[in-house]
């Protein structure tokens, strides 16, 4: 009996150990008295509903796994590396994941999370959320504040295109961490400039120049095909005299009278552009349910 008993609690014990238990996200509830939303947010009939269908949460804890794709131990992981990034980049940063998504679309879903959950570093609430949307299979970056002229749409675009693999092959904790690697080189950069295209993605996340093998390779190698080709051409075209009349050029004195009359002139005024870029590609921005400016894009997976 005593050995059955044994048996059953090593049983226990084992599954126990082997199947993974999941961190659950605290939310509070929203009500019409109480929206629990910061007071500079002006409620009207419009967006109502969509404070009502965003989860109330601790903006503190900054990773809010709704789908369950991470581990205790992940989170704990990803939340060192999540406050790592603000306190070197003074941008906020949450990490949300979810399996049903009751908004219109996953951009609406993460400017209203970060909108209506006091999001923001400073008076512009500038900083990033990262969006796993399991419902619509796209991960989104939504961006505000300072933030927004940072990550411009080509950066978020490179970004996405660089981990959106790892959430195809449900390499969460991998593509989550790969993201905060990404976004905080490039902030270590500094603002986009026309130099951000000579810059490529590593597979762990750090930012590269990358070396135009092609050019320093190709070209040498084109001129010197070229110019072998102009002294073989020049060779083939060379006979050989058999006279000394063929020596002399009967041509080789000739008298020309060239003059130049002016016929009319034209004047054409063309002004100056006072127009200004950085060269690095611009931001594009929206207006969230709460009146914010936002920028962000998206990508499939």
């Amino acid at each position: 009996m005593k050995k059955i008993r044994y048996f059953l609690l090593t049983v226990i014990l084992f599954v126990f150990c082997i199947i993974p238990v999941y961190a659950s996200t605290n939310t509070f509830t929203r009500t019409e008295d109480n929206l629990l939303i910061s007071s500079d947010i002006t409620v009207t009939s419009q967006n109502l509903d969509n404070i009502l269908n965003t989860p109330a949460i601790d903006a503190s804890e900054k990773i809010y796994d709704f789908a369950d794709l991470l581990t205790p131990s992940e989170e704990e992981e990803i939340y060192q590396q999540v406050n790592q990034f603000i306190n070197k980049t003074n941008f906020d940063l949450a990490i949300v994941t979810i399996n049903d998504n009751n908004k219109l679309s996953a951009m609406e879903y993460a400017d209203d999370f970060y909108d209506y959950n006091d999001f923001g570093t400073d008076a512009e609430y500038s900083g990033i959320l990262f969006l796993i949307d399991m419902d619509t299979r796209e991960i989104y970056m939504s961006t505000t504040g300072k933030a927004i002229a940072m990550y411009s749409d080509s950066r978020i675009d490179m970004t996405l295109d660089a981990i959106y693999q790892e959430f195809s092959e449900r390499h969460y904790m991998q593509g989550i961490t790969k993201f905060v690697t990404i976004i905080e080189n490039y902030d270590t950069m500094g603002l986009p400039s026309n130099k951000d295209s000579k810059y490529a993605i590593s597979d762990t996340g750090e930012i590269y120049r990358e070396f135009p093998w092609l050019i320093v390779l190709g070209a040498p190698l084109a001129i010197t095909i070229i110019v072998i080709g102009i002294m073989i051409h020049k060779n083939k075209l060379v006979r050989v005299a058999t006279s000394s009349r063929e020596y002399l050029d009967k041509d080789s004195l000739k008298m020309r009278v060239v003059s130049d009359r002016l016929i009319s002139t034209n004047t054409v005024a063309v002004p100056l552009s006072t127009s200004s870029s950085s060269g690095g590609g611009g931001s594009s921005h929206h207006s969230g349910s709460s009146g914010r400016s936002h920028g962000g894009g998206g990508h499939r997976f």
